[in-house]
């Protein structure tokens, strides 16, 4: 596999150009790096099929209107952990990382209580997480794109094993609800 730093000259220009406009053609990319077009639509499908680029559609980040949580935990099995998430429409992504937490997860909201209520009823009380530590991403300097899951289709038993009905945040309204349980008060899986 081809590493980023053994793309050349031209790879990095077209990347660069994409980077600053996604929707530029394959045309405008080859006048500005002087390849004819076949030639730059070859080396886009190579750093596609490496995956070294990828289009993604899905919500920008620096919209003011959701509230994205960084978690850092410190646990015993960061995976398990990982899969409680997998089908949940708030979980944007994890990471597996070196240091004293080793894991970082990442999800978005359109109130903190909500966000809140994930990590109190399904974080902190897993008997595999040791230590945590919550952040609220202020702002985002750069346009950041994350595919979000809109469509949601209601489950017997979500990922997490919750029922939202009988949870205090959801029954004392400090939280909004899931979407996958049919207890969800938002307007975002509406």
């Amino acid at each position: 596999m081809v590493g980023l730093f053994e793309l050349d000259e031209k790879d990095k220009k077209i990347l660069e150009i994409l980077e600053e406009n996604p929707e530029i053609s394959q045309n405008e990319i080859a006048k500005l790096v002087g390849l004819s077009q076949p030639s730059v639509g070859a080396r886009i499908k190579k750093m596609k099929e490496l995956g070294i680029i990828n289009h993604t559609y899905g919500i920008n980040i620096r919209n003011p209107g959701l509230y994205i949580l960084k978690v850092d935990v410190k646990c015993r099995q960061p995976r398990e952990l990982l899969k409680l998430f997998e089908g949940c429409p708030f979980f944007l992504n994890g990471f597996i990382v070196a240091g004293n937490r080793n894991l970082t997860m990442m999800f978005i909201g359109e109130d903190l209580s909500t966000l809140e209520a994930i990590v109190d009823q399904h974080i902190r009380p897993s008997p595999d997480v040791y230590d945590i530590d919550v952040g609220i991403v202020v702002r985002a300097e750069r346009d950041t794109v994350v595919p979000m899951k809109i469509h949601i289709e209601p489950a017997d038993v979500p990922s997490c094993g919750s029922s939202c009905g009988d949870c205090d945040y959801w029954i004392n309204e400090l939280c909004l609800g899931c979407p996958i349980t049919g207890h969800y008060r938002g307007k975002i899986w509406k």
